[in-house]
């Protein structure tokens, strides 16, 4: 079962059945696919009882990513038709990610925004309000969105599959 779609196939045909993901990462370690490969693909499956009970906080997450979406839209429509459409597009191409659900949307968010806000607290002159009240949104934002990644992947870490003294661990 050397082919990576028979294996994918294989690990969502156990995974529907009902078999915890350790498991299926048993099962399919003995397979030619990387055991890293194998739980990354095991890890970004998600929780779908969690991403139920989180669909509330999904779609509030996806109206943030929108209206951030028309924020940019408008403060650049002033410099270019074609930038405002294109950079207004990164926020929704992150709702869609959010909803479809994909783990690299979530981590990929909390890494832009952490650069982000890295680099405009390096910017920084003088503290004033309106620069605190960004500040803190952003990382009120950046919370928000590991609390819901953390909870619909619950065996993927920030960087990847959740691993203990170097065996990959699944909370099924």
């Amino acid at each position: 079962m050397a082919d990576k779609k028979a294996v994918r196939a294989r690990m969502n045909e156990l995974l529907a059945q009902g078999v915890g993901k350790t498991e299926v990462f048993r099962q399919l370690a003995t397979t030619d696919i990387k055991p890293r490969v194998l739980a990354g693909w095991l890890a970004a499956t998600p929780d779908m009882s969690a991403r139920q009970a989180m669909s509330v906080h999904i779609t509030i997450l996806c109206g943030l990513m929108v209206a951030q979406a028309l924020i940019v839209f408008m403060v650049l429509l002033s410099v270019s038709l074609f930038l405002a459409l294109v950079i207004a597009m990164i926020p929704l191409l992150f709702a869609w990610g959010f909803l479809k659900p994909a783990a690299g949307a979530y981590s990929g968010y909390i890494l832009l925004s952490i650069i982000s806000i890295a680099q405009n607290a390096a910017k920084f002159r003088g503290i004033d309000t309106p620069t605190l009240i960004g500040l803190a949104i952003g990382i009120a934002t950046i919370c928000y969105v590991a609390w819901i990644q953390w909870r619909v992947f619950p065996d993927m870490t920030f960087t990847g599959p959740n691993r203990k003294s170097g065996e990959y661990v699944f909370k099924t």
